[in-house]
This record gives structure tokens, C-alpha cells and sequence, in this order.
């Protein structure tokens, strides 16, 4: 598909909001500063580096703590058995490390082997994201928007009829290199570890297309390979708009200000109106109980609004290979196996599937209920 028709597709429809993996602070909408500060790409050039000498000549580290030099002898033994010395195991491999070093830093710092063409990517994002992110980034259901909301970031929602700030990947992260890590570590969210390195850049590659990234000055196109060396060039729209938080020299450590003090009686407390007859109505609805469980439905609507609420994103779309339901070639063997089975499976989980979809607060026969609703739709 190529890049116009997809943004024709999804427009305007991406209105919720997602956390970016930034480091430092978020600055707020509209607050300037005397000077810029930012957390530049390479973290070598941080305007704080990883350790600094007091003027007592310690070392101090980020966190504002004393290092201490490490010596072996009283500090270390610790044993009154005398002569004792402790075990700390052999050294650790290369291979070892490796397997653990997999973080992924703002300047690509981490970024593995692999690339994929955008447009490969694409169908990458369709089989394994879209039923729960939208095709094109526009979310489903509770599920963050990964598309648009560029621009937005200052508005201010002071009553019902404004909008406020929709912080995507596109208009609020600063960095796209840690989603590498992020993606490949804890998605598709059934199958989590299951994209490989290739596949990952493709969904990259396929997010900033949609979020109409330029690399370079060029535009991202459907036959555009993505690699490490690309994702190190892009940068995103609020790069800036993260400042380096120096726990060494916390903000509170400023000299107390005792002349010339404002008189309270004097100060106006400002309170912004909202006109509740006119006031927008949530896109996400969140129900609400006091003290005691919701109230279930009886019978067969019960076990609906069950499979809807947690099992609907896989078992509609056929993502990561779950039945779908009501395909009867997809339930046809799996029906001959018996409904304990089927109880047995849902209930403790089966291949990519986990206990209960993932849902640990169904009871067991909750899903009992849903798996009969299941198996009676798709004969």
C-alpha cells in the first residue's frame, strides 16, 4: 500500500495518548527557559557526565552518592571465621553479558543487526499490532494511538469544549531508538520476544511513515530499508522538549528568599471553569464501583461481555494464531478434543496463549462460561 493512500486512511483519527521512553522531565506546555536544556542524542555529551569530582576531591556518582573505592579485606569480609574469604562466583562470559546487555540507549547505542523494507514492515504491524494499535495507528478500543496529535502539545483544556494535548509516538517521544527495545522485549502482548530484529525495525520504519517523518529532509518511503544506521538519524519532533534532570544538583537546593514576600491576603487564587451542561463526553469510558463487585449479567450475554473485554483482540483477528471464532475450520479438531480440554487449555494456558488470556481476575468459571460461548459460536 502505498504512503498516500495509508494517510488518507487513518487522517485525523489519532486522538489518545501514549507515554514516551524519554529520559529526564517532560516540560510543560508553554514554560520556557532562560537557557535551552535538553538531553542531546549522544549520552557521552550529556551536559552532566556519568561521574564528577567534588571540591573535596570525591567522586560523586548521578544519583549524588560518594564511590567508594572498592577493597578487598575488612570492608569485603565481613566472616568472623578467620581466614574466611567469600564466593562470588565465577566470571561472568561474553556470551553472558551479551545475553543481558539488550537495552538500547537514545543515541542507538544497542541497536542489533537486521533492516526490513517500510512496506514489509507494514504487514508486519498488520499481522502481529494492528489488533490492538488500529492499522495504521489509530488505536482500538483502550489501546494507545501511535499516530498524529503533532502540534498539540500547548493546547490547554481549561474547560469541556477545548482540546487538550494527544501525546503519540509522533508529537511526544523523544527518541525512537529505546522503542527498539521496548518492541522487541514486551510485544505483540500475547507473544511477547517473538518479533525478530528484522521485524521490529520494520514496525519502526512503518510508525515514522505514518507519522510523516523526515530523515535527512526525505521522506520515509514504502521502499526505504530500515536499519540501525537509519534509526541513529532520526530525530523526532520533541527532541527538545525532555530537559536532564542532574540529581546532584536537585532544583530544591536554590537559596531561600526572605524580603520583599508577597502578602497571602493579597494573592488571587484562579480556578478555571468548566460548564458541565457542555462538556465533552470521554472517548474511553472507565466503570466505576464502590466497595463491592460489579453486578454479572446471567446466561449467555455474561460470557459475551467476558470474551469481548479479554479475549475479542486475538480471538477476532486470528493474532498469533488463535482460533478465530466462529471459523468453524479453525475449531472444527480443536472441538473434537472435548470441552475439558478446551477448559483445561483456556484456563492454564496452551502454546502463545497464557492462563486465562492474560486475564488473572476471571474466575475459573468465568472462563468455563466464555469457552462454551466460544465453541457454540464456531459450530
Amino acid at each position: 500500500m502505498s504512503k498516500s493512500v495509508m494517510r488518507k486512511s487513518f487522517g485525523m483519527a489519532a486522538i489518545a495518548a501514549l507515554s514516551a521512553l524519554a529520559l529526564g522531565t517532560s516540560l510543560q506546555a508553554g514554560e520556557t527557559h532562560a537557557k535551552a536544556s535538553y538531553t542531546p542524542a549522544d549520552p557521552n555529551h550529556y551536559p552532566f557526565r556519568g561521574i564528577v569530582t567534588n571540591k573535596k576531591g570525591q567522586k560523586i556518582n548521578v544519583d549524588g552518592a560518594v564511590v567508594r573505592p572498592a577493597i578487598e579485606g575488612d570492608l569485603v569480609n565481613h566472616s568472623p571465621i578467620k581466614g574466611y574469604k567469600p564466593h562470588f562466583g565465577s566470571k561472568a562470559t561474553q556470551e553472558m553479558i551479551d545475553a543481558w546487555n539488550v537495552d538500547v540507549r537514545p543515541d542507538g547505542k544497542g541497536l542489533p543487526a537486521g533492516k526490513m523494507t517500510v512496506e514489509k514492515g507494514s504487514e508486519v504491524f498488520a499481522k502481529n499490532c494492528a489488533m490492538c494499535h488500529g492499522e495504521f495507528g489509530e488505536g482500538s478500543g483502550k489501546n494507545p494511538v501511535l499516530v498524529g496529535g503533532q502540534g498539540t502539545l500547548k493546547n490547554q483544556a481549561h474547560n469541556g469544549g477545548e482540546e487538550g494535548p494527544e501525546k503519540t509516538l509522533g508529537s511526544y517521544a523523544s527518541y525512537i531508538a529505546p522503542y527498539f527495545w521496548y518492541i522487541k522485549m514486551a510485544m505483540p502482548l500475547p507473544t511477547p520476544k517473538s518479533l525478530s530484529n528484522d521485524e521490529v525495525y520494520g514496525i519502526l520504519g512503518y510508525l515514522l511513515q505514518l507519522n510523516e517523518i523526515e530523515v535527512n529532509g526525505k521522506e520515509i518511503e514504502d521502499d526505504t530499508v530500515i536499519d540501525a544506521a537509519f534509526i541513529k538519524a532520526v530525530h523526532l519532533p520533541n527532541e527538545k522538549g525532555f530537559e536532564y534532570n542532574d540529581l546532584r544538583h536537585p532544583y530544591s537546593h536554590g537559596k531561600r528568599c526572605m524580603t520583599d514576600c508577597i502578602d497571602p491576603k493579597k494573592i488571587k487564587v484562579m480556578h478555571i471553569g468548566v460548564d458541565a451542561t457542555d462538556s465533552i463526553q470521554p472517548s474511553v469510558l472507565v466503570p466505576r464501583f464502590n466497595m463491592e463487585e460489579p453486578k454479572k449479567k446471567s446466561g449467555g450475554n455474561a460470557a459475551q461481555s467476558d470474551y469481548k473485554a479479554h479475549c475479542a483482540a486475538c480471538h477476532d483477528s486470528g493474532a498469533a494464531g488463535a482460533p478465530v471464532v466462529g471459523q468453524k475450520g479453525d475449531w472444527a479438531s480443536r472441538i473434537k478434543q472435548g470441552n475439558d480440554t478446551l477448559y483445561t487449555h483456556a484456563i492454564k494456558g496452551f502454546n502463545g496463549m497464557p492462563p486465562k488470556g492474560g486475564a488473572m481476575s476471571l474466575k475459573d468459571d468465568q472462563v468455563t462460561a466464555i469457552v462454551d460461548y466460544m465453541v457454540h459460536a464456531s459450530k
